[in-house]
């Protein structure tokens, strides 16, 4: 065990000084280049990466001067990966070459990259009529894996034409030759039919990819748009949640119905809690307590200051008039301690705070129920 704990330390030691080695030279490139508007690293400075392995693919994460971009690569085409151990290793593309300096403990590594662009390949970019080719878009080329046969594979799948601006989405979003295969292949076999490329980058974009579109396939929904697919994604909508509301609903439910349910923060925790006070509880009498911003916390609150047969409705409407714990606890506080729910919301209705009270308690006023002073407040009494 000690022999174990001194090797750690050893390791970690030596990552520590690599690593803060590596964030000087950065901070001294950044401090270096403070004035200027340049939006990645020039002259070949190194950037920064962490990466994590997982299944034979390696997810790197790469940090420029003002951007960063993760990409997922396999791990045999990077080689032999520096273990414990400070070192180096590479990757060389038609577009250009990468060089990693860093180290890897277990599957995480992090450590300073260099990227050298290949000028006869930048060259032919240029050529077929791509501009705006500086280094941050030429690493995106690179780590999508854009080559000549690229292009080709495009235009086998229909795709002759390819404009700068959708050149760059493609990169950008690393819609590499595999990304678009599983894409070609599913709207083959859904029925999707062919695509235009602004399309297939929105989706991206979106994140709705391939396992998204058959995740929901496979819940048994097999009659949706493309743009429904974007629409459940960007509402939170995914399998998983589709599967809680089936839960709670013993039964199926709509693409829009899960939707809406999604959009009002109804989940399977806070339905089953509801449903510890009200056994017939609906989805729609739970999405209407969560829209009246009825919380399980709340009314956890009124339970902890004695109210423990709080129902739903009455929360609901407590809820609507301002009245919390926090505030009948104020109230309690200053003798009144058999206070109904009732007569808080009451109290809160007519403006009768603890501090109204305090206030009028310091002016010598004598009354001794509450609603002596709902009767004060109401006379404006307080401004005399």
């Amino acid at each position: 065990m000690k022999k174990t704990i001194i090797s750690f330390l050893s390791i970690a030691v030596l990552v520590v000084a690599f690593y803060g080695t590596a964030l000087s030279q950065q901070k001294a490139k950044a401090e270096k280049d403070d004035d200027d508007d340049a939006s990645s690293w020039n002259g070949n400075a190194p950037g920064s990466w962490d990466a994590i392995i997982k299944d034979g693919m390696v997810n790197i994460q790469f940090y420029g001067k003002h951007w960063s971009n993760g990409r997922n690569f396999n791990q045999a085409d990077l080689g032999a990966l520096p273990k414990d151990k400070v070192g180096t290793f590479a990757l060389t593309r038609e577009s250009g070459k990468m060089t990693f300096r860093g180290v890897f403990q277990g599957n995480f590594g992090h450590g300073t990259y260099a990227f050298e662009e290949n000028a006869g390949f930048k060259s032919y970019l240029e050529q077929k009529g791509y501009t705006g080719l500086d280094e941050e878009l030429m690493m995106s080329v690179f780590t999508t894996d854009i080559n000549k046969g690229y292009f080709e594979f495009l235009k086998e799948n229909g795709y002759a034409e390819i404009s700068n601006n959708q050149f760059k989405d493609l990169a950008q979003q690393g819609m590499s030759r595999r990304v678009l295969e599983d894409y070609f292949n599913l709207f083959k076999a859904e029925g999707y039919g062919h695509q235009s490329l602004d399309k297939l980058v929105e989706l991206r974009e979106h994140g709705v990819n391939t396992k998204y579109i058959a995740s929901i396939h496979d819940m048994g929904y097999n009659d949706f748009s493309l743009d429904k697919a974007l629409e459940l994604r960007d509402h939170g909508v995914t399998a998983s949640y589709i599967a809680e509301v089936r839960k709670m609903t013993n039964g199926n439910v709509t693409l829009d119905e899960a939707q809406e349910l999604r959009d009002h923060g109804v989940s399977s925790d806070y339905v089953a809690s509801l449903k510890k006070m009200d056994p017939n509880m609906t989805l729609e009498k739970a999405r209407e307590l969560r829209d009246h911003g009825v919380s399980i916390a709340f009314i956890n609150s009124l339970q902890a200051v004695g109210y423990k047969n709080v129902t739903l409705d009455k929360a609901m409407e407590l809820v609507d008039h301002g009245v919390n714990a926090r505030f009948i606890k104020s109230i309690n506080d200053l003798g009144f301690k058999d206070l109904t729910l009732d007569k808080a919301e009451e109290l809160v209705n007519h403006g009768v705070t603890a501090s109204f009270i305090k206030k009028m308690q310091g002016k010598g006023v004598k009354v001794k129920t509450l609603d002596d002073y709902i009767r004060l407040r109401d006379t404006g009494f307080e401004n005399d």
